[in-house]
């Protein structure tokens, strides 16, 4: 019975240990249609934001973003309409290639 307990709370603390950590991301991810799109640059826990519109860019905000299970969050330090919306939580996927927020896939650039 004691191994079956220590064996339950070392596999506790292992995914504690694991949600805690969060995944970061690294690399420039870009998604664009007709020249209007944004593109992420990932550092570490830091994310830059550039927003484009007709292929010109219209506003870049920097800020940090957390992973939780599904989803990813963003905190920009910008008060520019144009990044308001990419601020907040949104569902995330991440692929080999790419990084899906919300609907849109955004393409890596490394």
């Amino acid at each position: 019975m004691k191994k079956i307990v220590a064996l339950v709370l070392v596999a506790v603390m292992l995914t504690m240990t694991l949600v805690s950590c969060g995944t970061k991301l690294s690399g420039t991810y870009a998604a664009e249609i007709l020249g209007t799109g944004a593109e992420y640059e990932f550092k570490g826990s830091k994310v830059t934001i550039t927003v484009k519109v007709l292929g010109a860019e219209v506003a870049t905000a920097e800020g940090k973003y957390s992973i939780k299970k599904d989803e990813i969050t963003f905190t920009f330090e910008s008060d520019d309409e144009d990044v308001e919306k990419y601020d907040g939580t949104f569902d995330f996927e991440k692929g080999e290639d790419y990084i899906k927020i919300g609907a849109l896939e955004y393409k890596a650039q490394d």
